[in-house]
């Protein structure tokens, strides 16, 4: 079943079209990967998908309705899509734990001992459970990301969007952070991921999508994708990874 259908997509900053007529669905259970050189859309694409950029022309629609039909409705339609960032965008006044309640709390309206026992579940998921009253300013970038992540789990989403999640990380720190979001793909949760972490795109994805100057330019199986490529310009990026 497709959970998001992207038709037409077009977007512009002032005169730059950095979207340009963006088709793409996603399946339930499915893992899909945008890859491509910084400047092709992908991140604005993903941005596009949890309304926050808008988008100038087509359609995106999640389980079938448009996600601009409800407008009113975009905090609880974000609940369902849920963004990780590259810069984590944790609430740095705030402990672990009060990172990872507050949504459920003001937005999810769930008791505070229930958003508690949630957080401290998907706390122990990503490794992070001993650090539950630790301020966030005190954690380094691999432990606040994992914690960005746990904080995404407590909505309970049907989808997940990683946006570039390793870019802003030291090298040591990449790994950690992609082993948790290996061990979430094999939970079989659907999952949009911008990276640039090659192997990993190939090893994770059920599909991964090369995106040039705001076009999908090759789409499909990591196998095939990143062995033989059938566009010249995706065998040009790939150069350095196929050699």
């Amino acid at each position: 079943m497709n959970i998001i259908e992207i038709e037409h997509l077009s977007k512009r900053f002032d005169k730059l079209e950095v979207l340009k007529d963006i088709s793409l669905t996603i399946q339930e259970g499915e893992v899909v990967s945008l890859i491509g050189a910084s400047g092709s859309g992908k991140s604005t694409l993903l941005r596009c998908v949890n309304l926050l950029e808008v988008y100038d022309q087509g359609t995106i629609r999640f389980e079938g309705q448009d996600i601009r039909e409800n407008i009113k409705g975009i905090n609880a339609y974000r609940t369902h899509v849920g963004m990780i960032f590259q810069s984590f965008n944790l609430f740095n006044h705030m402990s672990v734990l009060e990172n990872c309640t507050i949504g459920q709390t003001q937005v999810l309206k769930r008791p505070k001992d229930e958003a508690v026992k949630l957080a401290l579940s998907f706390l122990t998921k990503v490794g992070m459970e001993s650090f539950a009253d630790a301020p966030v300013t005190k954690l380094s970038g691999g432990q606040k990301q994992r914690v960005a992540i746990a904080r995404a789990l407590c909505m309970e989403p049907r989808v997940l969007l990683f946006d570039e999640p390793t870019s802003a990380l030291d090298p040591e720190m990449v790994g950690e952070v992609l082993q948790v979001i290996r061990s979430l793909a094999d939970e079989g949760r659907t999952m949009i991921i911008v990276t640039h972490e090659m192997d990993f795109a190939k090893e994770v994805s059920d599909r991964v999508v090369f995106m040039d100057q705001g076009v999908i330019v090759e789409e499909g199986d990591p196998a095939l994708l990143f062995t033989s490529p059938t566009v010249q310009r995706t065998k040009d990026f790939l150069s350095r990874y196929l050699r």
